[in-house]
């Protein structure tokens, strides 16, 4: 009855009676198929009052209720269409994770300079623990038409991390808390269409500044520029450029200056999913000798459609770095990293439109100081939008 009527009530006009029952509708009934249509009326008029957000959040309501997959379709394309025109994107991040280094620390405790055994402080050494991790990214479009779009962007991240008991007994004076890490950051981005045959052309200018063990860590400034010159339904070819200016707020001396080039190719693969290759070349200008380098890195990505019930994902990168001004130890500093991760996703898992993903990362760091081999394997859970 509280159906029929706010039907009734939105097609004389009478919206806010109609989502007022509606929304009443939806709080009483006990059935999935009812609730779904209680919500997806509510989005509607919603939408027709142009409060698209709302909008949303009760299609959000609607999939999490939907009791097949047909309505969970219909509530997904309503989403998209709603997003399409809303200005306002938002996107969360919810992440948690175990892993045995949390503070990026040394795979070794003692190291040798010069002939000499030394053993690392408690807290440069790796310690295992846990993480988890909330961030959400903001976009605002300013103006769109068929060739431009403008947005300002925002995004704030926060990474929380707990020091499992034997980095406890290891590092008796650590607290986790020590590797907490933060970001805020805020800019604008302009794309255009310069020419028809191309993609589009972006030019991005960002803010930002981050914190890390609750002191503050570094501010900076950075200008991106990026150029799609291939774009087919199978495949694209963008190319990036970026410069960084970065102080340091914890000591001036790591203050830096980087330009970086970046090149990624993706096509589509038979079956579903997509393959991804791309390259980067980065160069930092700084006094500091831990910071000053050139590196090259490599990174390849194969995404699967549908097996089974999850949807899997594999990736891998490798980097090198030159560190051009060390001179602390005979030879130099040339560090070698390569990764290998593993991300699966349970599509037909929600809770509000967002599914599980559970991520398996393995990161080691080769270099010519003792002090910077790194080594870490995580395993990572990690709710993502399924819209």
């Amino acid at each position: 009855a509280l159906l029929i009527r706010a039907v009734l009530a939105r097609g004389t006009g009478q919206l806010d009676a109609a989502r007022e029952s509606a929304a009443k509708a939806y709080s009483v009934s006990e059935n999935p198929a009812l609730k779904f249509d209680a919500a997806m009326l509510v989005a509607d008029i919603h939408s027709r009052e142009e409060n698209l957000t709302r909008a949303q959040l009760w299609l959000r309501r609607a999939d999490q209720v939907a009791p097949d997959d047909q309505r969970r379709e219909v509530a997904a394309r309503s989403y998209g269409q709603v997003a399409r025109r809303n200005p306002l994107r938002v996107q969360l991040r919810f992440t948690a994770r175990p892993s045995n280094n949390v503070n990026n620390g040394a795979a070794n405790d003692v190291i040798e300079i010069g002939g000499l055994p030394f053993t690392l402080d408690p807290s440069g050494q790796q310690l295992g623990g846990y993480e988890a991790s909330t961030g959400v990214s903001l976009a605002y479009r300013l103006s769109e038409n068929e060739k431009q779009k403008t947005e300002v962007l925002g995004e704030i991240y926060y990474r929380r991390v707990w020091l499992d008991s034997d980095a406890k007994a290891d590092a008796p004076g650590v607290e986790g808390s020590d590797f907490n890490y933060g970001i805020i950051l805020t800019g604008i981005q302009h794309q255009r269409i310069l020419w028809p045959e191309l993609g589009a052309s972006r030019a991005t200018a960002l803010i930002g500044q981050s914190w890390y063990g609750g002191e503050k860590l570094a501010r900076w400034g950075e200008i991106q520029f990026s150029q799609t010159v291939r774009q087919t339904q199978e495949s694209a070819l963008d190319f990036g450029l970026s410069v960084r200016k970065e102080n340091r707020l914890d000591a001036g001396i790591n203050d830096s200056v980087s330009l970086a080039l970046s090149t990624d190719y993706r096509v589509a693969a038979a079956g579903g999913g997509q393959y991804s290759f791309g390259a980067t070349l980065r160069n930092v200008w700084s006094d500091s000798a831990t910071v000053d380098l050139f590196s090259f890195g490599l990174e390849a990505a194969r995404s699967f459609g549908r097996i089974g019930p999850v949807q899997p994902r594999v990736s891998t990168t490798l980097e090198n770095r030159n560190y051009h001004k060390w001179a602390s130890t005979p030879g130099g500093r040339e560090d070698l990293s390569m990764s290998l991760g593993l991300d699966v996703t349970w599509p037909d898992v929600s809770y509000y439109g967002f599914a599980p993903q559970m991520s398996v990362l393995a990161r080691r760091t080769w270099s010519d100081v003792d002090i910077y081999d790194r080594n870490e394997i995580s395993l990572g859970l990690t709710a993502v939008s399924r819209f």
